[in-house]
């Protein structure tokens, strides 16, 4: 799929969508730049307390890297930078290295066109439902870290994050839990910005892997963007869900280049 300026845009526009919601939970600083934005929540990690550069203003790094390190000191929590393509170069790298960030591994930005869904497949006994309202939210913030096998405590966080949100968010912000036999086992998430539906936070709780069960949510939440508008669905993959995802037919076009402040 051909990349162009405006895609790579909206692509960026959904990661800032998605992420910088915790950062308007309670406990959190949004703060939009000229090139980049610039996010702190409640939760303590650096998933979740990062910057989005998109362009290489030397006042805006210069100003990023002030609120990363505020952000570090008050919290002890590192910052995650996330730089695009079009911003990633040699002379920024050494830049960011010398102001002390580690370069970390990238993340595959994939792309696929919705005009050729595939169809999901059958999971016996799974049954997948809008997470809808605060206590339905929380929970699936939950039960989202336990899919990820991250630290419990993150859990608790995250579930409040998922309950302070600003409700108007949810019109274009949408959570699916995944049911198996009646028992909550699996995540995803929807986020639609323009015609491009962002999917975030597929997870399935260690017991539930390997039946199908996160190509079934991935592809739920696609199906959703695509009665949304969205012509094309993108992502960030995990080394554990890239090869779930080039399956279903997500294609890597570029990556995230990482780096952590401490």
């Amino acid at each position: 799929m051909k990349l162009d300026v405006s895609r790579l845009a909206g692509m960026d526009a959904s990661l800032m969508a998605y992420w910088g919601a915790y950062a308007l939970a309670e406990g959190g600083r949004h703060r939009k730049l000229a090139d980049a934005l610039f996010m702190q929540s409640a939760i303590p990690h650096p998933l979740f307390n990062s910057v989005i550069l998109t362009g290489r203003d030397s006042a805006t790094i210069d100003e990023a890297l002030e609120l990363s390190a505020g952000c570090v000191s008050e919290t002890g929590v590192p910052v995650l930078w996330r730089v695009n393509l079009a911003t990633e170069s040699d002379e920024l790298r050494s830049f960011l290295e010398q102001a002390g960030l580690e370069r970390r591994e990238p993340d595959p930005a994939m792309l696929f066109d919705l005009s050729d869904l595939p169809p999901a497949p059958i999971v016996d006994g799974l049954l997948i439902r809008a997470a809808d309202g605060t206590d339905a939210r929380r929970d699936w913030g939950e039960l989202t870290i336990e899919a990820f096998e991250m630290e419990k405590s993150l859990g608790l966080a995250m579930g409040a994050c998922e309950a302070t949100m600003p409700a108007a968010l949810f019109q274009d912000h949408l959570r699916f839990t995944g049911y198996l036999d009646g028992e909550a086992v699996a995540v995803s998430s929807l986020v639609m910005t323009g015609d491009i539906a962002g999917i975030y936070a597929v997870g399935t709780l260690p017991k539930a892997r390997s039946r199908g069960i996160g190509t079934a949510m991935t592809l739920h939440a696609m199906r959703e963007g695509v009665r949304r508008g969205a012509t094309v669905a993108t992502l960030q993959a995990t080394e554990m869900g890239e090869p779930v995802y080039e399956r279903i037919g997500f294609r890597t076009v570029f990556n995230y280049q990482n780096y952590l402040q401490t």
